[in-house]
């Protein structure tokens, strides 16, 4: 089995070659990778990964990463199937370790059932420390108990997938019409049963190709997020947000710009970390728990530019520990899965309801302007009808040239 990863990046030279050593010593055979135009010596180490033949870099450096992210992911990950014989592909940050419950995350996949293309890993966050020495793996090791953020997904690969949300889903329909595809039955007074006759294969089965990349119903991986790891990184951060993200000033990025453009970024960030009382609480309340395997696991991963084979490290527990791991990571994604299903569910429906007063308040305009134009037509006629009356000079009436004259 061949694993790629790809990767969107902008100024992560704080985290990036841990992130690709990790991923390595984790069973990876390749790394596609977007650079955005870093600047901090992020381009370097990437250089050295192409250099080594482990790595394909694309160098985008312009604005825009939210309006382009969609389209580069979903050109890194069709790269990888199409030109680099990815079996799996995982679409990565610079921020986000996978971590397997066991073994490596080539054995995890490898495991999946043939008829399965996609499995879902949920995203614990690690909470933000104090600034102080260490590497981020050393210094953050308290993470929330419970996943909070939209799961992503790692699936078989495809070079007709689409990646969907900002990298957290994907979808095929095989080089066909991804929409028809993905589209639910309509309503049952228009009909019973999705598909027609002339859509059936030779073998009679209606929508065979409808739907590629089906989820598995099962979950061994997860992955661990580190978001904030230093003031320096946060500012960092911000300024790409702000300059080069292409985000509405709206919300939190019009506070964020506000807050920036007043130096007062430095309160922002201490807002967010959290210091040993409240972490303490966490911890006593099941809100947080203590996890330092990345920081433990990193030291034995070894440097890929020296030559080590992929997958050298991997995860070992004991039967029980394993049942536990597995147990939760399951709960994870299912809580995760519900939740977002639910929510979009609940944003659909808002849609909905804001098209159909959008529809009655373009009615109601259509009208008005009917009614305005209809009385502006009207008198634009009587005025015509007027004309040639008020243009005829006094006594001219019956004086009109003969044919002789």
């Amino acid at each position: 089995m061949r694993l790629v990863m790809t990767l969107k990046v902008r100024d992560e030279a704080d985290i990036i070659e841990d992130n690709l050593r990790f991923h390595r010593a984790m069973g990876v055979d390749f790394f596609v990778v977007t650079d955005n135009g870093s600047v901090d010596g992020t381009s370097e180490i990437l250089d050295r990964y192409v250099s080594a033949g482990l790595a394909h870099v694309i160098q985008e450096p312009t604005s825009g990463l939210r309006s382009n992210e969609m389209d580069w992911t979903t050109r890194m990950a069709r790269l990888a199937a199409s030109e680099y014989g990815a079996d799996w592909v995982f679409n990565n940050d610079a921020d986000e370790f996978w971590w397997p419950i066991t073994g490596t995350i080539k054995d995890a996949l490898d495991q999946i059932p043939e008829e399965y293309g996609g499995v879902v890993s949920p995203r614990a966050e690690y909470v933000a420390r104090p600034d102080g020495p260490g590497s981020f793996a050393d210094r953050l090791v308290v993470r929330e108990a419970h996943s909070n953020l939209q799961p992503k997904v790692a699936h078989r690969g495809d070079p007709d997938v689409v990646v969907l949300s900002n990298t957290h889903e994907v979808a095929s329909a095989g080089g066909g019409d991804l929409f028809e595809a993905l589209r639910p039955p309509g309503r049952v007074v228009h009909r019973g049963v999705r598909g027609a006759a002339e859509d059936e294969d030779e073998g009679g089965r209606v929508g065979a190709e409808e739907m590629r990349l089906v989820w598995a119903p099962t979950h061994p991986l997860r992955i661990f997020h580190f978001p904030l790891r230093s003031f320096e990184q946060f500012v960092k951060r911000t300024e790409i947000f702000l300059k080069h993200g292409g985000f509405r000033d709206t919300g939190r990025f019009r506070r964020l710009r506000i807050a920036y453009e007043q130096g007062r970024l430095d309160e922002i960030y201490n807002a967010l970390v959290w210091e040993d009382s409240a972490v303490d609480d966490g911890i006593r309340e099941g809100k947080l728990v203590r996890d330092d395997r990345l920081a433990r696991l990193l030291p034995r991963c070894p440097d890929p530019l020296s030559g080590a084979p992929p997958g050298s490290v991997g995860v070992e527990l004991d039967p029980d520990a394993f049942e536990r791991e597995r147990a939760e990571v399951e709960l994870d994604s299912l809580r995760l899965m519900a939740r977002t299903q639910r929510f979009h569910m609940v944003q659909l429906e808002r849609l909905r309801q804001r098209i159909d007063e959008l529809h009655a308040a373009n009615k109601e305009l259509r009208s008005k302007l009917g009614r305005t134009l209809g009385r502006r037509l009207l008198k634009f006629t009587r005025r015509r009808r007027r004309a040639p009356k008020e243009l005829e000079p006094a006594g001219a009436e019956g004086a009109r040239p003969t044919d002789a004259e």
